[in-house]
């Protein structure tokens, strides 16, 4: 079975974002991409004025890591 470790990370550089806006290059994700983990997931994270993506990756725990 395999066994994975999650993830949360917050992309607060994109809150002024516009639709159509081509200026957020997303080299956070590129890089925990490149260590092994997988974006599974997107959502709004809500704070005392503005919102912002924060994004939930995975990746598979080795199963010879005693950190279980």
């Amino acid at each position: 079975m395999t066994r994975w470790e999650y993830l949360v990370v917050p992309l607060k550089d994109a809150a002024g974002l516009r639709k159509g806006s081509d200026g957020l290059a997303p080299d956070r994700l590129n890089k925990l991409g490149s260590e092994g983990w997988e974006a599974v997931g997107v959502s709004l994270k809500r704070g005392d004025l503005i919102a912002w993506p924060v994004v939930l990756l995975k990746r598979p725990v080795d199963s010879n890591d005693s950190a279980a």
